[in-house]
């Protein structure tokens, strides 16, 4: 007898539990076991039974082989372990035992029986831990359980993953395979966990992880599958299932505290950031039979608390760790002035307790129906709250009416139903609703105050000014968001000889309900103390829908989205298997953004575009070819299209070009009540505003973004003398040619005769209008990316574990899309002319990274484990562009006249324009303001770009520093209160480098990918530059990234 799991035929014993070997199919929510049966002389053993026994809740599944000898079982609980009957009433019996199935992955066992007279087989599997390759990556829970997460984040297992990379800061946003973090996607058991609007950068729709993680009982990570059935991104795809319950009653209580006093002190050059912060995490899990081997009941819950620190405060005050330039005295003399000459008592504190905390749960019901039907039903729920636009810097104090919170709310339903019809035919039909409703709500909603900002307060005359913000602030004054998505599909398999068919279709119902009006309760800036007790405003702007009603401005629209796929797995040979698949998208919509005559006079095109009827085919194939017992190659090419954020689309909505009405006026005296009251003419100023303010719309011809990816990968198992055998090396390269990139220009100066001249030396054109209306729509240049990656694996008998990786990305792009709203994306893109695409190196690249992992287990109190898991990560910086910062030294206000200005600028605001270098004595320099010649070449000479000197700097030329991260997770078991229940605590040492080496560890990033290099102007008669002085600045400095913290936990296991 001979069964072949892909390797040899003892390794192969255990390929299914390794997860070593199959072809991932497609995120999904089960497992699947293919093959085929032979007897002695090779034939196909037609009619023979496959028996696969879910030992843990006696799920009983039967299959019978074809002609052919092919059997297909799909629809498997993930995990295990399972027992498998080859019953056959020719041949030998073979039973396989403790066999692990890894989610997604269809797992081939193949068999040759004997004679009857030979002794049947028996192989063993173990348990599916940790397999990492570039492209496909999956984790089971001990593996989840023993990750160094200091977050409690799925990001925090991911991260293993060569092509996963998670960037600093709070929102820890996700990279996979240097993509925009917005184009991945995240699904648990089917339910699609993606922030759908695209506002939040960290790539859920709520502020932490959205499940327990304790929860989880299989992650993979998947980048380019074959499968036609996987779509919604071009990073890549995190797929992960939910634990279920078994006949035996399982589960487990936690508690974890993380405190400043366990932690070290960040210090950047030097000067310490004290840090203030406690943190509570606690939570449990269940699995248990509500009826033996019928149905079965999971549940996990998990809190977490953390009331924030003040990192800054008055000087003088005591509050916070930090001073800022404001002292007591100039708070005091703020809040006189408020309640003496504008009758305002409350103007918020600097001592209010900000809050972040998170709840959430799941509940999961799993059903056998009979042998052949199985169906499960989960209900997940999280909110979340966190307080934010507290002070972040010493120059303006944000008092506490001018903070707000920020609130998300998730509700997710899903079922699934699995049926196997026939021996070749099986089906999987779901449904799943998931609504996430958003606030952001100012501590003062009650008070009724505007946007209030008083500049150069020094009450003391030490000649140390500073300001104070207070009041909500303008992006809260009308703000609110829900959106509610609701997708049917149904997925069929179909067993045809050697072919395995899989077809589907998937719906998605997405209702979307979005406000955002800034400065809508006006927005009030003073120059002094002494302007704002004399009721002397530098600027009121006030900003309202038509009406002065701010529902005038929402969006509200529906979309309805309809993909088609076939896909076949053709089993050529045992040595040969090809992939070959087809998928059909349809965009659909019946809601159109107002019309305005305006806009398509202006630029010749209707902005009513939704997307309706836009469409896109994706062709993949793949193959796998097993060259040997030791060597796998596989090979896919396919175009992948999705993750594109609907903000995009809804800004089309919000901003039609009139809805929004715009209120502006400076140097007035206010009225008394005018910090908590619309004064008349600004209501007037609305309703009798002439037209409206900047508008978005879509290009009417706009294709949907895609791009082509090329992979090529090959799994080789060696022995490497004196080490041991069974190494696993992976070697993966990647191309990706991206295709109708989206981009964003301003449609009012598409129109011939628009350039009307330029500066002295030709670079920048001079355009006609300060009309600014944004379209979205497709680059005429697009990026690509090249990607090598490899790795080594081993796991030794002793306990001993390591994973190894290098990967080296080289990835260019046009507009990075870093911004929910098209101004922005348009304003703050890295060009020259903000009009024409200009291809860089990717913001998102990382263009080294290595990867460590080691583990050890062993038993130094017996029969209690003690594990020991590491995580060691190093890797380059992110790309940033030298910018010139455009500031008025000529006195003529040159970029606000009506007539010539650049792109990307408008009345209300700048952009960003790459850096201008110039030569000794510049024949496109008129002068120097402020500064010298020799001063400005110096400085360019210490930036490293004396060699762009008479021109513009490229894009994308320097990087942020290195990072290096080592991470440290280390647990005891310990005896329970019964003989089957264990203890245990465990520890996470997060920055462990900077607890061996204080000057060790340290993060630094550069916001928004730029940095501003100098000021400039250009003389309107001549066209010439006028340089300004020089601008230093440093990296951000990631205070809690920069320095060790440590977490303690504690765990009861039943």
């Amino acid at each position: 007898m001979k069964i072949q799991l892909r390797k040899n035929a003892l390794t192969l014993a255990i390929a299914a539990s390794l997860g070593m070997s199959g072809m991932a199919v497609a995120a999904d929510t089960s497992s699947s076991i293919k093959g085929q049966i032979v007897g002695p002389q090779g034939n196909p053993a037609a009619d023979t039974k496959i028996i696969i026994v879910h030992e843990p809740t006696g799920t009983r599944r039967v299959v019978t082989t074809n002609d052919t000898g092919t059997y297909n079982a799909s629809g498997l609980r993930v995990g295990g372990p399972y027992t498998i009957t080859i019953d056959s009433n020719k041949f030998r019996d073979a039973e396989l035992r403790n066999v692990y199935l890894s989610l997604g992955e269809a797992q081939k066992i193949d068999q040759q029986l004997s004679e009857l007279q030979m002794e049947s087989i028996v192989v063993t599997g173990t348990p599916v831990l940790f397999n990492s390759s570039a492209n496909d990556t999956y984790y089971g829970a001990d593996a989840i359980k023993s990750t160094p997460s200091i977050n409690r984040d799925i990001k925090d297992v991911v991260r293993n993953n060569p092509l996963v990379v998670i960037q600093p800061g709070g929102d820890s946003s996700m990279t996979i395979a240097g993509s925009n973090p917005r184009t991945n996607s995240i699904t648990v058991d089917g339910i699609p966990l993606n922030d759908d609007f695209g506002l939040n950068s960290g790539g859920y729709p709520t502020q932490r992880n959205p499940f327990p993680l304790d929860a989880l009982d299989q992650v993979t990570v998947q980048v380019a599958p074959t499968n036609a059935k996987s779509s919604g991104f071009t990073g890549g795809n995190v797929d992960a299932v939910f634990k279920s319950g078994t006949n035996e009653i399982t589960g487990s209580v936690f508690y974890e505290k993380m405190t400043d006093s366990w932690a070290g002190t960040p210090k950047n050059n030097g000067k310490e950031v004290p840090l203030e912060f406690e943190e509570e995490n606690y939570g449990f899990s269940i699995g248990a039979p509500l009826i033996e081997n019928k149905l079965f009941f999971f549940g996990a819950y998990e809190k977490y608390e953390s009331p924030q620190s003040i990192e800054w405060g008055p000087a003088g005050s005591g509050i916070g760790a930090n001073e800022t330039k404001i002292t007591q005295n100039d708070l005091a003399a703020v809040r006189k002035i408020a309640s003496e000459v504008y009758g305002v008592d409350n103007i918020g504190g600097a001592d209010t307790q900000p809050q972040l905390e998170d709840e959430k749960y799941i509940i999961k019901l799993d059903w056998n129906i009979n042998d052949y039907h199985r169906a499960n039903f989960i209900y997940m729920f999280n909110e979340g709250n966190r307080t934010n636009n507290m002070t972040d810097d010493a120059d303006d104090l944000h008092l506490s009416t001018y903070w707000y919170n920020k609130s998300e709310k998730l509700n997710n339903f899903s079922s699934t139903l699995y049926s196997d019809w026939t021996d070749d035919f099986s089906t999987q039909i779901s449904i799943t609703s998931k609504s996430v409703e958003t606030g952001q709500i100012s501590l003062d909603s009650a008070l009724g105050l505007g946007d209030i900002s008083i500049s150069n307060i020094d009450v003391d005359g030490d000649g140390v000014t500073g300001d104070i913000s207070f009041g909500s602030d303008a992006s809260r004054h009308s703000n609110s968001l829900e959106n509610d998505l609701t997708t049917f599909k149904f997925d069929g398999t179909y067993l045809l000889d050697e072919h395995t068919l899989e077809f589907g279709i998937k719906y998605d119902i997405l209702d979307v309900e979005n406000l955002y009006l800034d400065g809508s309760k006006g927005v009030i800036t003073f120059n002094s103390l002494e302007d704002f007790a004399a009721r002397q405003i530098s600027r009121y702007t006030y900003s309202n829908g038509i009406g002065n009603n701010p529902d005038a401005v929402a969006a509200a629209f529906k979309r309805k989205d309809l993909a088609l796929y076939v896909n076949d797995r053709w089993d050529f040979s045992d040595e040969l298997a090809f992939s070959f698949g087809l998928r059909y998208e349809r965009l659909g919509s019946d809601d159109k953004p107002a019309f305005n005559q305006d806009v398509l006079d202006r630029t010749g095109f209707d902005n009513t575009y939704n997307l309706d009827g836009a469409d896109i085919w994706l062709p993949r194939a793949g193959f796998t070819y097993y060259m040997n017992e030791d060597v796998t190659i596989r090979g896919s090419v396919g175009r992948y299209a999705g993750g594109n954020p609907n903000v995009w689309i809804s800004n089309s909505y919000s901003n039609d070009g009139f809805s929004r009405q715009n209120f502006s006026a400076s140097d007035v005296t206010a009225p008394a009540n005018i910090l908590n009251t619309i004064p008349p003419e600004a209501i007037e100023g609305i309703n009798n505003a002439n037209r409206g303010s900047v508008s978005n719309f879509i290009d009417p011809n706009f294709d949907i973004p895609s791009q082509w990816t090329y992979m090529l990968n090959a799994d080789v198992t060696l022995d490497i003398p004196g080490l041991g055998d069974g190494f696993a090396w992976t070697t993966t390269a990647i191309f990706t040619d991206k295709e109708n990139t989206a981009e964003w220009v301003n449609a009012a100066l598409l129109q011939e005769g628009d350039v009307v001249g330029s500066t002295a030396d030709g670079a920048l054109p001079f355009y006609d209008t300060r009309e600014l209306e944004i379209m979205l729509t497709n680059a005429d240049k697009n990026g690509r990316s090249i990607i090598l990656s490899t790795g080594l694996a081993k796991t030794w008998d002793n306990g001993f574990k390591f994973d190894m990786s290098y990967t080296h990305q080289d990835i260019t792009e046009g507009n990075p899309g870093g911004s929910s709203t098209g101004r922005s994306n348009y304003r703050f893109g890295h060009f020259l002319d903000h009009q024409e695409t200009q291809i860089g190196t990717s913001s998102y690249e990382t263009e080294h990274r290595f990867v460590l992992n080691l583990g050890y287990s062993t038993e130094f109190i017996e029969n209690y484990k003690t594990n020991f898991n590491l995580f060691f990560e190093r890797r380059s910086g992110s790309a940033y562009s030298h910018l010139t910062r455009w500031q008025n030294l000529t006195g003529g206000r040159f970029f606000n006249q009506d007539l010539i200005q650049p792109s990307g600028f408008g009345s209300t605001f700048g952009g960003n324009y790459l850096a201008y270098v110039p030569t000794a004595n510049d024949a496109n320099v008129l002068r120097y303001e402020g500064t010298t010649e020799a001063e400005v070449l110096a400085h360019y000479e210490s930036l490293g770009l004396s060699g762009y000197a008479g021109g513009f700097v490229d894009r994308s030329t320097a990087t942020s520093p290195w990072t290096t991260t080592m991470d440290l997770y280390v647990s005891q078991e310990l005896p329970g209160f019964t003989k089957d229940h264990k203890g245990e605590v465990y520890f996470v040492v997060n920055n462990l480098l900077n607890l061996i080496d204080s000057s060790a560890g340290k993060v630094y990033t550069q916001d928004f990918g730029t940095r501003n290099t100098l000021n400039m102007d250009i003389d309107p008669a001549t066209g010439k530059y006028i340089i300004g002085a020089p601008i230093t600045s440093d990296y951000k400095f990631e205070a809690e990234d920069s320095t060790y913290r440590i977490k303690i936990g504690v765990r009861y296991n039943f």
